[in-house]
């Protein structure tokens, strides 16, 4: 785990770029509130930020040293920074898009099944509506819930693999083989891939879960009351969802290369 912070901190030090980013995905955090234009805009942010975990991790992959990814990090221009890997990017992200489909077909496939759809009646009593609903349904339901979780365990391996290709295909096919790359699933089963996939989600949950709370209950009321606030607040939150990033990209890595050197 050492590596990961490490290699965290080092992208975090690169103090230029990191402000570029903080100031891009603030602007489009205030975009993506507009009409119209805010699928887009979100989309294209997401773009952004695995084109960013792409360059980093192709750096580090051409780095001899610590000392050296920190050299060539600096000695990069910002535009390739953000629109090098592109195409790695929009395979990424439309894997992701075709497998977050899939989970809710496979969702919306359970509840036609057990004749269940009407929990769709009232989303806000989600839960409530789930517990009305046949014994078959609950167990079905419980089953989907599991298999999600030991998905998300080897998802970070594939995602790891994926930013480390250089193509749209190949990062694509990243993404969608790890529904069913049973081959990595069993060389996840070692201790450090455990290690570094139990470490990233706590602090990852931890983090976010903090944050939604503080905004929730300091930061919201604050901003009802005096708006401006919202200037000051985004970047904040864009520069924490930077560190994060960096700290997912590089848990990926490796913990997919933990999997390969099985």
């Amino acid at each position: 785990m050492r590596e990961i912070f490490t290699y965290t901190f080092l992208s975090v030090a690169e103090w230029k770029k990191f402000l570029i980013l903080t100031l891009i995905f603030s602007i489009f955090t205030l975009l993506e509130s507009l009409p119209f234009i805010n699928i887009i805009v979100y989309i294209f942010e997401k773009i952004l930020y695995l084109n960013v975990g792409v360059f980093l991790i192709y750096l580090l992959n051409r780095s001899s040293s610590e000392n050296n990814y920190y050299e060539n990090l600096q000695n990069n221009k910002i535009s390739s920074f953000l629109f090098h890997f592109l195409p790695s990017a929009m395979g990424i992200m439309f894997g992701l898009i075709l497998i977050a489909f899939f989970w809710f077909i496979f969702f919306i496939i359970i509840l036609e099944f057990t004749g269940a759809m009407f929990i769709f009646a009232n989303p806000i009593n989600f839960i409530q509506s789930i517990a009305k609903t046949a014994f078959i349904t609950k167990i079905l339901i419980g089953f989907y819930l599991v298999y999600l979780m030991f998905y998300s365990y080897i998802f970070l391996g594939k995602f790891g693999e994926a930013l480390n290709k250089e193509n749209f295909k190949d990062a694509f096919l990243s993404i969608i083989y790890s529904l069913f790359d049973f081959q990595f699933w069993i060389k996840t089963f070692n201790l450090k891939y455990f290690l570094i996939y139990f470490i990233w989600s706590l602090i990852v949950f931890s983090i976010y879960l903090v944050m939604m709370f503080i905004y929730l209950f300091e930061i919201f009321p604050s901003i009802q009351l005096n708006p401006n606030l919202s200037l000051m607040i985004i970047p904040l939150f864009s520069a924490i969802s930077i560190i994060l990033a960096y700290f997912t990209f590089f848990s990926a890595h490796f913990a997919y290369i933990s999997a390969k050197n099985q």
